[in-house]
């Protein structure tokens, strides 16, 4: 009967198989990486591995949540600074994010899809729930400084995605043309932003 590890342990070795799925998955992506690699750099035995996480599929995935939930705080940090570039930032974090964290490269390859495809209906529609929280956030600030956009959240949740998988495909495209076309689209949407109407007494 292998031994039980204690809270302390438990933290240090999750720490160590994220830490090590995060550079091995960037380096060789999913297929290319092994649940006894992972296990041997995190010091335990694969079969201690399946403890932390079903597999290698749900490794990378919590590394991605992991990610994608310190980068939307970003974004809305930088947002409560400058409220005015809030739609700027969202087109841009968007337009960049496959560069921004190597991670997320390796979820779009065709193997990263079916690991995302093997997640629970639960999981997904957290992932796919969290863009939609950072938008009504991020507007939510605007509004409180003042500027209304007048185009639908979905809308503007939709067209961030897009972006994602336009942002993947920068060296068809051309990476010159894509960053004219990211600027050309911000000045568009920045056409959506209206000023609100003082409150009384203001």
């Amino acid at each position: 009967m292998p031994r039980a590890f204690s809270a302390d342990e438990n933290d240090h070795i999750r720490s160590r198989l994220r830490a090590a799925g995060a550079e091995a998955f960037a380096r060789r992506g999913l297929r290319g990486t092994t649940v006894e690699e992972l296990a041997r750099a995190a010091g335990i035995s694969k079969g201690a591995f399946y403890r932390f996480y079903d597999s290698k599929d749900a490794l990378l995935l919590a590394l991605v949540d992991e990610y994608e939930t310190a980068a939307h705080a970003e974004i809305e940090t930088a947002v409560r600074a400058r409220p005015e570039r809030g739609i700027s930032y969202l087109v841009d974090s968007a337009v960049h994010a496959l560069e921004s964290h190597p991670l997320l490269m390796v979820l779009m390859s065709e193997e990263g899809l079916r690991a995302l495809h093997t997640a629970t209906v639960e999981q997904r529609a957290v992932l796919l729930e969290r863009d939609v929280r950072l938008v009504h956030r991020v507007l939510s600030v605007m509004q409180e400084s003042g500027v209304a956009v007048d185009l639908p959240e979905r809308v503007l949740v939709g067209l961030l995605r897009s972006l994602v998988f336009v942002g993947h495909h920068r060296d068809e495209i051309g990476p010159d043309l894509l960053e004219e076309v990211s600027t050309w689209l911000q000045q568009t949407l920045l056409t959506t932003l209206r000023p609100l109407p003082a409150s009384p007494g203001q």
